[in-house]
């Protein structure tokens, strides 16, 4: 059946798939020659003088501290300076590009449930001092070309982020940005709408409320929450719930308290102004200039601590935890094992060793735990997952997720088991697909610098701003690559300690995750308790009284702001963006007649070819290939199929030159030869089983190569879709798999509404 599905989605006649292919129009123009691709391999460097762009003597740079400059991942440079007057802290990295990025970002620490961080980043939008209105900020971002504003808490820090087109604007909205995380009006008002009140029927809500109330029962923040609270002992900020815990929210939590709160944290001293595009520094300074004089003027602030400066409580001995969550069914359950790892302060880069560690464990299907875990005639789970805390003491953690609630006990046993042999020797560690996996994540940090610059970069600082002690320090956060290459040449020792040191040496934190309907029911039958003697407790007149509170809160809020504050803020011209080179060729070729004129000999080439074709021409050290092929001709019967077909396609055995080749060594030298490969029904990228994306009559697979693997990456294509070899033993592994991973999809909402509006909008 497989095979008739295959044929039916790749039959290669003109027409039926088409082939995109993103990449320097070098690579296509010579076809094979040997690419002219841009490797910035600068060599390493750091300044400890002023840098070139210092600006002369009558601007504002005096105000600044320069602290030092680097290059991230040898391309971007980044500048650090401290105003001497207010403490407030800028960095910039001057990412290419139309678009620039800001982001604010706090140390933030808690020690509490009370969700003060989260509160007081919800409460930041309501108004400032100068600009007292809700949602005037996303209004005159707007103005300043962004698509509105954003921010998020996490549990050792809170960022503000803005993206516009061009610098003019953002240079416009920083300083009412900035006035808005300074200075926020903070009111009793906002208070009750945005973070908690009882309606007139006696329910509670808020907007953090009803935020934390989709959360805080679910599978994974409940097994989460109990691992870090056994992982990180009292008096530890690490095991809050920055976001509030429900019952804080409606006992505890109080506009006084996240008034105080912001006092004790929102302070220039602790403000890092982290900017990624093309800006001049000293535009910076004078945006910055209002609000450092507004700043000064406010007197003096008291002295400041830097957070999360207290050494964490030692994890004494291992913790196993069973956690029950509330489910409509008993399935499948969630495993997560964790230890403490290296520090973020003192060993940047051993931390960056064990996330090369787990990932050689966990990488692809024949990877040590997923060979014996998921791609198994009776798996114990449909996937494993890793990751750390980069906390000042780190927790490393594996998740075992879509376990069968019957072996829900046997996860922990076969792990340490796993670990331990890897430990003794007794199973080996093929240090060629250790290395393999070390060029891989190499790569990946090239990719991800063109794919998500803003983001890979700012994400690096902020490491820096809540851990980094020295110059050094950010200078290693913002050159992983170079960790990387000395790891190429570490032996198998190194490895083998590390297994020891962390895994099998240190206590380790076990939380087995198991769905319960009970629970789900106790917590619906304690709510409608709750609710109901709370009705009581009020009466009709306490209710009234809540009702005219929330009205006059919500009629206070809702004041719109004046017309000629949000035109005070100009509209910027486009004359500033500095667009991304990029040019399109493809074929049929009647629709591009200057195509001939710019490329004479690319029409030759493309009309040659036999199927639909299109190159995308820009400036990347990669290639992208998909391949999109129409399924609108597979029976309907045969679709639901579909998912499963695109699961087995990368890791299936394949003809190649009359024998077969085990899948084994299909996804081996897959791993090998690519950055990124995925299979998607529909064409978006990292879509979730059972769902699909736009165009879902198409399905697509994609393969990412580095430029010297151009030709590779076409062989692989064409292997994929025609050489394709299906086992009963892969596809019956591929479905339990997938029958495993139904759980966890059937306790996510949106997933399950979004399913139920699709059966009613195209039922037969």
């Amino acid at each position: 059946m497989f095979l008739r599905l295959l044929m039916q989605l790749a039959v290669a006649a003109t027409g039926v798939y088409e082939l995109v292919l993103r990449a320097p129009f070098s690579m296509w123009s010579a076809v094979m020659a040997a690419p002219h691709y841009n490797n910035n391999n600068n060599h390493h460097h750091h300044h400890h003088h002023q840098p070139n762009n210092q600006p002369n003597n009558a601007s504002l740079a005096h105000n600044y501290e320069f602290i030092c400059e680097f290059l991230a991942n040898s391309e971007v440079p980044v500048v650090k300076y401290r105003s001497k007057r207010t403490g407030l802290h800028v960095v910039l990295a001057s990412v290419e590009g139309p678009l620039v990025s800001g982001y604010f970002t706090l140390a933030t620490e808690a020690h509490d449930d009370d969700g003060l961080p989260h509160t007081l980043e919800h409460l930041v939008f309501l108004g400032s001092e100068d600009y007292p209105y809700k949602g005037v900020l996303d209004l005159l971002a707007n103005r300043c070309l962004a698509s509105g504003t954003n921010a998020w808490t996490d549990t050792d820090h809170t960022a503000y982020t803005i993206q516009t087109a061009g610098s003019e604007g953002f240079l416009n909205l920083l300083p009412i940005y900035l006035d808005h995380l300074l200075y926020p009006t903070l009111t009793d008002s906002g208070f009750i709408t945005e973070v908690y009140h009882i309606t007139g029927e006696g329910e509670d809500a808020g907007v953090v409320y009803s935020e934390m109330q989709a959360r805080e029962n679910s599978d994974s923040d409940r097994c989460y929450r109990a691992m870090l609270r056994a992982m990180y002992p009292e008096p530890s900020g690490y095991r809050s719930e920055t976001g509030g815990i429900l019952k804080n929210l409606r006992e505890s939590t109080t506009n006084e308290k996240i008034r105080n709160y912001h006092k004790a944290f929102y302070r220039p001293e602790n403000l890092h102004v982290i900017i990624t595009g093309q800006v001049e520094l000293e535009k910076v300074f004078a945006a910055l200039e209002p609000m450092e004089k507004k700043i000064l003027s406010k007197g003096n602030r008291g002295p400041f601590t830097r957070p999360w400066q207290s050494s964490v409580p030692p994890l004494v001995s291992s913790v196993d935890e069973l956690v029950q969550y509330p489910s409509d069914t008993e399935d499948t359950g969630l495993v997560i094992v964790a230890w403490r790892g290296p520090s973020s302060v003192y060993q940047i880069n051993e931390l960056l060793s064990m996330g090369v560690l787990m990932e050689y464990l966990t990488h692809s299907s024949v990877s040590p735990l997923p060979s014996i875990f998921v791609e198994v005639d009776d798996p114990l789970s449909s996937s494993v997952q890793h990751s750390c805390y980069e906390n000042s003491d780190s927790a490393c953690y594996f998740e075992f997720s879509g376990v069968p609630h019957q072996k829900i006990n046997d996860v922990k046993p076969l792990l340490m088991d796993t670990l331990k042999r890897l430990s003794t020797g007794k199973t080996d560690i093929n240090m060629q697909t250790m290395k393999d996996i070390i060029s891989n994540l190499m790569l990946r940090q090239d990719s991800r610098m063109e794919t998500s610059p803003h983001d890979t970069v700012a994400d690096h600082i902020i490491g820096d701003i809540l851990y980094g002690q020295t110059c050094q320090d950010m200078d290693t956060r913002l050159n992983k690559k170079r960790w990387l290459e000395h790891l190429l040449h570490e032996p198998y020792k190194y490895w083998i300690n590390l297994i020891h040191k962390y895994f099998i040496e240190g206590p380790s934190v076990v939380v087995r995750g198991v769905p319960s309907i009970a629970e789900a029911t106790r917590l619906e039958e304690e709510e409608k308790k709750r609710v109901e003697a709370r009705k009581l407790e009020l009466g009709e007149e306490g209710l009234k009284v809540w009702k005219e509170r929330i009205e006059k809160a919500k009629e206070t809020n809702e004041t719109p702001p004046p017309a000629e504050m949000l035109e005070s803020v100009p509209v910027p011209g486009v004359e500033s963006i500095n667009f991304h080179h990029l040019r399109a060729y493809s074929n049929p070729l009647e629709n591009q007649p200057s195509l001939k004129q710019a490329e004479p000999n690319l029409p030759t080439h493309l009309s040659q070819l036999p199927i639909k074709f299109q190159l995308d021409d820009l400036h990347s050290n990669f290639v992208e290939i998909i391949a999109v092929l129409d399924t609108s001709t597979v029976p309907a019967e045969l679709r639901p199929y579909l998912t499963l077909l695109l699961d087995l396609l990368f890791e299936s055995p394949i003809l190649r030159e009359g024998s077969i080749i085990p899948y084994e060594d299909i996804v081996r030298e897959l791993s090998a030869d690519t950055l990124f490969r995925d299979s998607t029904l529909g064409l978006s990228l990292n879509i979730r089983q059972f769902s699909c994306g736009s165009y879902c009559t198409n399905a697509a697979l994609i393969l990412k190569v580095e430029m010297p693997k151009y030709e590779r990456g076409v062989q692989w294509m064409h292997e994929i879709l025609f050489k394709s070899q299906f086992s009963a033993h892969r596809v019956k592994v591929k479905a339990t798999k997938l029958i495993n991973s139904i759980g966890e999809n059937k306790r996510n909402g949106p997933k399950v509404l979004q399913l139920m509006f699709h059966d009613v909008v195209f039922r037969n």
